[in-house]
């Protein structure tokens, strides 16, 4: 015999309890709800908190940015500054995007105040960064390098294939040299000032020769007081250079030998006029010259190119750089130097880079012994600044 199936009513025990779990449900997501949104707020302000001191820092510490402030809104950093100066803006930018957080970056320079503008938003974090203050050993300098100056003290090693004068035709030169901050202050109209000592030697050798005989070594040292300010910059320097003919070279090939030694007091001055492209240009005096016919005028000026596209997530970036020097110990005749190639560099790292360029010059030597001759090359170089 058969059972009959139960069938469920709207007034069975069942039916009745769904709709209670149904609203139990909707109440606790309706609270939970309630307690997100409530949080949120409270959240992101912890977050944009933490943002603003690590965004400072970074500022401070890896770039030594002064003259500048930042806000931050929902991961979202703002610069101001009246200048970044010598800074990569790229770089800065690149630096911050990399912070935990942080959604977007903007860099706004040339603003007459670099502070805080007057109505941020009420939920926003603000940070200035520290004024500029007196520093024995300061990292950085105020005044970037002349990069394709062939007697600017940094170091490299360079092939180089001669094609005109009497210096061997294939040579090598290895180079070592610094510029080193002593003593950095703050200065007038939102600038900075320092003083530096500057040093180096450079070499070259003869490759063709059984043992790459050592030709000429050039020595320098000086001292160079620079200022800046937003993107104008300059140095007044006092400098030695002396002369040294290679031991091989002098027995292999009886040379007229030709001491030369001089001290330059030079200036010159270097303005950024867009982020990527910079002139510089001023002049100096010869004194305390060997031979003593030596002319003592000397003038400079030149451009360089950093792009502000990267290649490698900001690793590699191309530049190209030319200085002209036209002096009178050379006639007044103008002596080209133009390089161009990679950069290879560290987001995070402000000022250390490695270079891979490919170089030309024609012009008066700038080896010692043949500074009287007319020289040209090309090569490639690997040079290494800090």
């Amino acid at each position: 015999m058969t059972q009959p199936v139960a069938s469920l009513t709207l007034d069975s025990p069942v039916s009745c309890k769904t709709p209670r779990v149904l609203r139990k449900w909707a109440t606790v997501i309706v609270i939970l709800f309630c307690l997100l949104f409530g949080l949120m707020p409270h959240a992101i302000a912890v977050e944009d908190s933490y943002i603003a001191g690590y965004a400072a820092a970074v500022l401070q510490h890896e770039f030594n940015a002064t003259n500048a402030s930042l806000i931050v809104k929902d991961g979202v950093v703002t610069v101001y500054a009246i200048s970044l100066g010598t800074l990569d803006r790229t770089k800065v930018q690149t630096a911050l995007e990399t912070i935990p957080g942080v959604t977007r970056v903007e860099i706004i320079e040339g603003t007459v105040d670099s502070g805080i503008p007057v109505t941020p938003a009420p939920d926003a974090i603000t940070q200035k960064i520290p004024e500029p203050e007196s520093k024995f050993l300061p990292d950085g300098l105020l005044f970037d390098p002349l990069h394709a100056d062939p007697r600017w003290p940094h170091f490299s090693v360079a092939y180089r294939h001669i094609s005109k004068g009497s210096e061997p035709k294939k040579t090598g030169s290895a180079n070592f040299g610094e510029t080193f901050a002593i003593y950095r202050d703050a200065a007038p109209f939102d600038g900075q000032w320092e003083i530096a000592f500057q040093g180096g030697v450079f070499s070259v050798f003869d490759l063709d020769a059984s043992s790459k005989d050592l030709v000429n070594a050039d020595y320098t040292a000086g001292l160079l007081a620079s200022y800046r300010t937003g993107s104008l910059s300059g140095f007044i320097r006092v400098h030695h250079q002396s002369s040294h003919l290679g031991d091989e070279f002098i027995l292999n090939n009886q040379p007229n030998r030709i001491n030369l030694s001089y001290e330059e007091f030079d200036l010159k001055l270097s303005y950024e006029l867009f982020n990527w492209f910079r002139v510089y240009g001023g002049g100096g005096i010869l004194v305390d010259r060997d031979p003593n016919t030596l002319g003592r005028g000397t003038s400079q000026f030149g451009a360089e190119l950093t792009s502000p596209w990267t290649l490698l997530s900001g690793k590699i970036r191309p530049v190209a750089y030319g200085d002209f020097q036209v002096n009178e110990r050379s006639n007044w005749t103008v002596n080209r130097s133009l390089m161009a190639g990679l950069q290879f560099e560290n987001a995070r790292i402000g000022d250390r880079k490695l270079q891979l360029l490919m170089e030309y010059y024609e012009g008066a030597s700038p080896n010692g012994q043949f500074y009287s001759q007319r020289t040209e090359w090309i090569g490639i170089g690997l040079h290494l600044y800090y």
